[in-house]
């Protein structure tokens, strides 16, 4: 039997992040070299490690090495890895690029690991600008992604999965993990991926909508984090074909009021981790924390037309849902007035919203939904869902259209008893976009899906 010692994975001396407490004091540490500028002294290096920039300064004694061999310094290629030995010294560094503004390292010794074997096809440096367009970056995505810009992306995007987790589970959620391979869509339509699956057919996953209600009998309260599939020809800022979900429901509901509170909560959660977490992240795109108070503005659908028209004189009170300027208009009327960059549009008509939306009792024409709409942009949606089987069944054959024969397999656990419950989606690529002001949804994905990118 092999016995495991914990120091064993402690491939590094110190750890990385108390880099500022170490002034006057030498430390080792290997990196991959973000950029080098080279002078008749030394020179100034930029060192990439566990995602944060730490600056590196090089004198003339400071030694570089190569397979045991003494080399010049314009050995040190970008992208190369090194071993740093050095003192860390306290500095001003304003470059917002640099994570560690306080401290700098003055080597006196860089062993290089391992050089490129080819030129960059573009430069790291500057794919995080508009030096480039985003189809190029994004055909060089295994490249690209080693700016640190695109860097900070996805460490905000990892620290909001976390805070999600975290206050979900403070609140008593256990997390499910639903198969993405189905026999019927959740939203029905014909946005979903089809494909043969031994002697049948399946479809990919639209959402985990029928398992994580089906889960709220097991656990009460659930919530997923995993991937979703639309089969939807968008080619726009906005749209991909694979995302992932942040999805919730809770049992024993009021109404969709309740659910509308756990999503203040959570998003006031996340939104204070970040503000803790990645402070400078968020400085790299002039993000800041958005306005969102203990009660956020909530008005029904028909309302917000009727403010529409009262404050800026469109007259859409005709329609049943919201366009793109009705949300851009009340965005900026609650702001004013609320001093709050989110609000909740509700009570979208039934012949709109998902089959298993549950109707409102007092006038089953519109149902107890809501859109959470953040700076004039429908961000997430959600509601209560239908939990009495007799009345779900009626509403599907008569509402809605549809044959619930076919989805007996998910409508028995309502036969069975179900309480009173409702959820929301989240998609975080989206969620990532707007809170760092990113003007397309590809850049908030790792390797983005959409109608022509399949690769890398």
């Amino acid at each position: 039997m092999i016995k495991v010692h914990k120091q064993q994975y402690q491939t590094e001396p110190f750890d990385i992040s108390t880099l500022e407490s170490k002034v006057g004091e030498s430390v080792t540490f290997s990196g991959i070299i973000q950029n080098f500028r080279q002078t008749k002294w030394g020179g100034f290096l930029t060192v990439r490690k566990l995602g944060k920039i730490i600056q590196v300064v090089l004198d003339g004694d400071t030694r570089v090495t190569h397979g045991g061999q003494t080399v010049g310094a314009e050995t040190l290629l970008n992208e190369s890895s090194i071993t740093i030995t050095g003192k860390v010294r306290s500095s001003s560094i304003k470059s917002p690029l640099v994570y560690f503004k306080t401290v700098e390292v003055a080597a006196t010794g860089i062993d290089i690991v391992t050089l490129p074997e080819a030129h960059m096809p573009l430069d790291v440096n500057k794919a995080g600008d508009d030096t480039y367009k985003l189809d190029t970056k994004l055909d060089w995505r295994h490249v690209s992604l080693r700016n640190p810009k695109d860097i900070a992306v996805f460490k905000v995007m990892s620290e909001m999965v976390r805070f999600y987790g975290e206050y979900l589970r403070k609140n008593g959620f256990t997390q499910i993990f639903s198969p993405k391979i189905v026999a019927a869509g959740a939203e029905g339509g014909a946005n979903i991926f089809e494909f043969p699956y031994f002697d049948k057919t399946c479809f990919l996953a639209q959402s985990p909508q029928f398992y994580k209600q089906m889960s709220v009998a097991y656990f009460e309260r659930v919530f997923e984090i995993g991937p979703v599939f639309r089969a939807e020809k968008h080619a726009t800022s906005r749209h991909l074909n694979e995302y992932v979900s942040l999805d919730v429901e809770m049992g024993f509901i009021k109404d969709h009021t309740d659910i509308m509170s756990l999503k203040v909560g959570l998003l006031q959660y996340i939104l204070n981790g970040l503000g803790e977490t990645c402070a400078e992240e968020m400085k790299m795109f002039d993000a800041e924390l958005p306005k969102l108070p203990d009660e956020v503005p909530s008005f029904t659908v028909a309302e917000i037309h009727e403010i529409i028209k009262r404050e800026y004189g469109v007259d859409n009170t005709h329609e049943d849902d919201l366009n793109n300027e009705d949300e851009r208009l009340i965005g900026e009327y609650v702001l004013k007035h609320y001093d709050s960059d989110f609000l909740f549009a509700t009570h979208y008509p039934t012949r709109m919203r998902a089959f298993y939306s549950h109707t409102d009792p007092s006038d089953p024409e519109y149902t107890l939904t809501f859109d959470l709409i953040f700076k004039g942009r429908e961000l997430t949606s959600g509601g209560q869902r239908m939990h009495d089987h007799t009345k779900f069944v009626e509403k599907i054959k008569q509402v809605h259209g549809m044959n619930p024969e076919a989805f007996n397999f998910y409508l028995d656990i309502f036969k069975y008893g179900m309480p009173p419950h409702g959820g929301f989606g989240m998609g975080l690529e989206r969620l990532v976009m707007a809170f760092l002001g990113l003007t397309n949804i590809k850049e908030a994905s790792l390797f983005p899906r959409d109608i022509n990118r399949v690769v890398p």
